[in-house]
């Protein structure tokens, strides 16, 4: 007798009527609600002077998690359970905190709740890249960026950072697309207005000059991430960036060299020139780096391929010269081997 009580107790639990917030799936908003039982999957309600009873899954995630964190005992296991029942509902930061919750009831359970937090990490990262696709897709870039960026900030241990970092890219040639489109809009309009006076013409073409030295200055800081990547051993991780770089540096020179007729006032055409040699400096730089870290991991074609980039960019570079010299002694591309 005393074990089928036992039994009926954990199956059926009443809870203290205390009222909260909660939603259904099939209702706009939030509803004050008082929970008075779990069993199993079915939740008995009172709203108003009626009880109701639904299946857990009939709420909204956030509402489910505070309907079942109501049912469970302040225990470590039981927390790690809690846990595992927010991941499950894409409630990712509710996932992590209960589990951190566990481990300080009981230490021994850290392992199983890192490994949930960082489970909880991975999903959360993918979601927030295709959340970010879908926004790129419908040209909505400035709502795409911050989510992409979110997950190199926090969640970077994670393999969402590296389609991230992709993602980054192409939003960078959609940002630099419509600064071009803007560019040819705004020097339209201050032709138009022969009246304005010459800081007002040219204010958009030297915005848009400061706009492409922030990118050029932001591939130099991604340059130097790469090259600490690779001599920390992170190969797969610095290496495509310098292909990153690379490609972002040469559309910067192809924007200068398209738009150079806009640049007609005092200053601008001094300016652009120094804009391509840092690129071009930077592209060699990355060029000799990156054929450098390749021929180190015994690539040597791909690291022939990119040497004669770097050469074909700056044929005076001793570096890539050196280089050059080292990848042949090691590497004969007339034979099927590559030996």
């Amino acid at each position: 007798m005393l074990r089928a009580l036992l039994v009926a107790s954990a199956l059926f639990i009443a809870a203290p009527l205390a009222a909260v917030k909660l939603k259904l799936k099939t209702e706009e908003k939030e509803q004050e609600t008082t929970v008075v039982r779990l069993s199993g999957d079915e939740v008995i309600i009172r709203r108003g002077r009626k009880d109701l009873t639904v299946r857990l899954d009939d709420f909204e995630p956030a509402s489910a998690f505070l309907v079942r964190k109501q049912f469970t005992e302040d225990k470590a296991v039981p927390m790690l359970e809690l846990a595992r029942f927010a991941v499950h509902r894409a409630l990712w930061k509710e996932a992590r905190e209960t589990a951190a919750a566990a481990v300080k009831l009981d230490a021994g359970l850290k392992g199983q709740a890192d490994a949930l937090a960082a489970v909880a990490d991975i999903l959360e990262g993918d979601e927030l890249c295709e959340q970010a696709a879908a926004l790129l897709s419908e040209g909505k870039a400035a709502e795409a960026k911050p989510l992409l960026e979110d997950v190199l900030r926090r969640l970077r241990a994670t393999p969402a950072a590296v389609r991230a970092e992709v993602l980054l890219s192409t939003l960078q040639q959609v940002e630099e697309a419509n600064r071009a489109r803007a560019l040819e809009d705004e020097a339209r309009k201050a032709q138009e207005s022969a009246d304005a006076d010459e800081r007002k013409k040219r204010a958009p073409v030297d915005d848009w000059l400061t706009g492409l030295l922030q990118d050029v200055k932001a591939n130099e800081d991604r340059k130097l991430e790469a090259d600490k990547e690779c001599d920390d051993g992170k190969l797969s991780a610095g290496l495509p960036k310098y292909d990153n770089v690379v490609k972002a540096a040469e559309r910067t020179r192809k924007a200068l060299a398209d738009n150079r007729h806009l640049l007609t006032f005092r200053g601008q055409p001094e300016q652009a020139d120094a804009l391509d040699k840092r690129c071009l400096r930077l592209m060699v730089d990355a060029c000799e780096r990156w054929a450098h870290h390749l021929f180190r991991a015994q690539r040597y074609d791909a690291a022939s391929e990119v040497c004669a980039k770097g050469i074909a960019l700056d044929p005076k570079d001793r570096r890539l010269l050196a280089l050059k010299v080292d990848i042949d002694e090691m590497w004969d591309p007339t034979k099927k081997d590559g030996g």
